[in-house]
């Protein structure tokens, strides 16, 4: 299917309720609304270290693709849950690699909280970003085309990035992998794991597009909801103008979180924000001019239009809930010349491997 941005909507009168309520959403508390999971951390806590190391490590970093490129894809997935297993992982990102996407997005829920399971998984995009180098990095060359070998630089034809080709960078400065912090990865100690790799749970970037001479802007926002609010943080922020800062003309924006806010099913847990806090989101998608919002958390597929904003509620990729894998699993966003945004499923069928077959690949299993 095809869609195009259309003129925002507002909810701003009820959306005013939220930002009066001074404290409505102070996020102090550790367990998450639905009481199931409890985590070390709070949304506030996570997005003021998100912040810091946004701003001081350049986390996510802004793509301007080459003039010659007028068109990108990426793919999105979601709820993977890795345990001693990230197949489903390492599937998804050599799907990207063969494609030639230009980034990988993943709705939370990424590993289940162990410190061998966030090892795997750090291994299993270690891997993948080899493969990503090879594939896409040549070496920096000096005015007469020669290798500046000494430096050890490398360029991303495809975006003029440069990066040191060595064994010393920091994940995922390298690999153009960005998830968000679902409920799962905040569990127990889960934050200080998923944060070491990926040191943020707030963060945006754009993509820059040259169109007949014209330049265009995408913006892609991620946002922690894994305690089920966005916390009066990470909302004071957003009202300072965090993605608007650079004053860019945005052609579509796209946004990544983890608590869904629409219900797939009967079957199937409804939002957990607040109504007050729910109106609030649906009027900032709208403010954005979001093209496509992405949900996770439920592990069922959803897709509608609310207002002029679509919406995409994601399957999980995981080995428990599909073990013979799905057609459906992940999804990949075309956005054309012109703007407009192609989706298509993508398949993950990979099986479950033994814990012998893990071991031989390198990987930590738990139990013989």
């Amino acid at each position: 299917m095809e869609i195009t941005m259309k003129k925002s909507i507002s909810y701003s009168l009820l959306a005013a309720v939220l930002l009066t309520a001074s404290g409505l959403f102070t996020s102090c508390e550790k367990v998450s609304p639905t009481g199931v999971l409890i985590g070390n951390t709070s949304v506030d806590d996570r997005v003021k270290q998100s912040l810091v190391n946004f701003s001081a490590l350049e986390v996510a970093t802004d793509k301007e693709l080459a003039d010659t490129i007028q068109e990108y894809s990426f793919l999105v997935g979601s709820d993977s849950h890795i345990t001693e297993d990230p197949g489903r992982l390492e599937e998804m990102l050599q799907i990207g690699i063969d494609n030639d996407d230009l980034f990988f997005c993943h709705l939370g829920d990424l590993a289940d909280t162990k410190a061998e399971y966030y090892s795997n998984t750090e291994m299993a995009i270690w891997r993948a970003t080899m493969d990503w180098m090879d594939k896409y990095l040549v070496a920096e060359t000096n005015g007469s085309g020669e290798a500046i070998l000494d430096t050890a630089m490398y360029i991303d034809k495809r975006t003029g990035c440069l990066y040191r080709k060595d064994n010393n960078f920091f994940l995922p400065y390298i690999l153009p992998f960005y998830p968000v912090v679902g409920n799962h990865d905040i569990t127990h100690n889960g934050w200080a794991l998923f944060s070491r790799i990926f040191k943020t749970s707030f963060y945006e970037f754009t993509v820059r597009v040259i169109c007949e001479n014209d330049t265009a802007y995408d913006r892609f926002i991620f946002l922690d909801s894994a305690n089920g609010t966005l916390g009066s943080y990470q909302i004071d922020e957003i009202e300072n103008g965090f993605f608007q800062r650079d004053k860019k003309k945005i052609r579509n924006t796209f946004t990544f979180t983890h608590t869904n806010i629409f219900r797939p099913s009967l079957n199937e847990f409804a939002s957990t924000y607040c109504r007050e806090e729910l109106y609030y989101i649906l009027d900032k998608l709208a403010d954005w001019n979001t093209t496509i919002a992405f949900w996770g958390h439920v592990h069922a597929w959803d897709e509608r239009d609310f207002g002029d904003v679509h919406h995409i509620t994601m399957p999980s990729m995981n080995f428990v809930d599909h073990p013979n894998g799905g057609d459906n699993l992940l999804i990949r966003v075309t956005v054309k010349k012109d703007g407009k945004c192609k989706i298509e499923p993508v398949g993950l069928y990979c099986k479950q491997r033994s814990k012998q077959e893990l071991e031989d690949e390198g990987y930590i299993t738990t139990t013989h």
